[in-house]
């Protein structure tokens, strides 16, 4: 299982500031309002119930940091009704919670003692929030959920399956899906990596197994194949191995990195060359001008982003360095980006290249003036 690392964040200090562009406080009135909110011990596990005024049209979208272990969600066009911006919990790891009112929408923070992992779940105008705590064995097998298989009237299907070898000998599975609402979960079997498509159909046509020696990566077979109405991938590694896994819209992309075991390192794993603190993401089609912000504070680097850039994304991260967080994004959306110092400059490729030709261009021009 993934360790965490990670170093002291306050989310709290995300609060003020959510968009890249500066918004007028909206003075419509708030639709939706967070009415109570309970939280229970139910086992092992502790399920934080919030009980709306309206249904909630989609789960909230949330992330999470390590150190502080907390878990941030917000509630776009929700007031805070509770009467008070903070509530002391103390029930097992669970400390507190926090809230606060920005704009047009209430963020609720929750404070943990120790890294819970969690799951997000909407049924009408309730939100549950399920905490379990990763222990020996369990926490070996314990599942990762990207996303909810949500009740709708549209069948998902796997487009297509693409296994390819990445720049630094990892490998990747690229799953095209005809919804980026599919359920998928994913978890660790013994020596085999299990991915699972919950109400997923997969073709004829894909319902295979590949021998993938060849790519000379750390997988040597995927198996493709369907278990009644749900979709199943088995990926089996070879010696020592790590894997990470993220939604983009519609694609789902798994990586498979071979570790070289350090005997001075207390934790194997390299994380592709990643190096940032770890978060999870679940923003479900997010402006991706507000995306790159919420990175911006939890790094505290300063992040420029150019008038062009426009658009949403679905981006589920779980555990994920946040510089491979940021990659993910640019090389999604067609941009690319330049750093000085902590400013980090973020605009479409073609834009980029542009402005540095036309910058060396009146370089040279500056100096053969000089010449003269």
């Amino acid at each position: 299982m993934m360790k965490w690392i990670g170093r002291w964040v306050s989310l709290l200090a995300l609060l003020p500031v959510l968009s890249v562009a500066q918004t007028p406080a909206s003075t419509a009135p708030v639709p939706n309002v967070i009415e109570s909110l309970n939280v229970d011990q139910n086992g092992a596990q502790l399920v934080m119930k919030l009980t709306m005024k309206a249904p909630l049209d989609a789960v909230p979208t949330a992330f999470a940091t390590a150190n502080p272990p907390r878990i941030a969600i917000d509630f776009p066009g929700a007031s805070n009704g509770l009467g008070q911006s903070s509530r002391k919990i103390n029930m097992g790891v669970f400390r507190s919670v926090n809230l606060a009112q920005v704009e047009d929408r209430t963020r609720l923070v929750v404070n943990l003692d120790q890294r819970m992992s969690h799951e997000i779940r909407v049924e009408g105008n309730l939100m549950y929030l399920t905490l379990t705590m990763p222990t020996g064995e369990t926490a070996a097998q314990q599942s990762t959920q990207f996303s909810e298989t949500k009740a709708t009237a549209r069948k998902t299907s796997v487009r297509d399956i693409v296994f390819r070898r990445g720049k630094d000998g990892e490998a990747r599975l690229l799953v095209e899906l005809s919804d980026a609402d599919a359920g998928i979960d994913i978890r660790q079997q013994g020596e085999t990596l299990v991915v699972d498509l919950n109400k997923v159909t997969i073709p004829d046509s894909l319902r295979q197994k590949l021998d993938v020696v060849d790519f000379g990566t750390p997988v040597t077979s995927v198996t493709t194949t369907q278990l009644g109405a749900n979709g199943r991938i088995l990926l089996s590694p070879k010696g020592l191995w790590e894997h990470s896994a993220y939604q983009t819209d519609s694609q789902f992309v798994v990586e498979v990195r071979q570790v070289v075991e350090d005997p001075n390192k207390l934790i194997q794993g390299t994380r592709g060359g990643y190096k940032g603190e770890r978060l999870s993401l679940n923003f479900q089609n997010v402006d991706v001008r507000r995306l790159l912000q919420v990175i911006g504070e939890f790094t505290g680097m300063n992040i420029v982003v150019s008038d062009t850039v426009a658009g949403t994304i679905t981006l589920i991260l779980k555990d994920v360095p946040w510089d491979q967080a940021l990659d993910i994004i640019l090389q999604q959306k067609g941009l690319d980006m330049r750093k000085n110092g902590n400013v980090i400059s973020i605009a479409p490729r073609e834009e980029l290249a542009t402005r540095e030709k036309l910058e060396l261009e009146a370089k040279q021009q500056i100096g053969d003036i000089e010449l003269l």
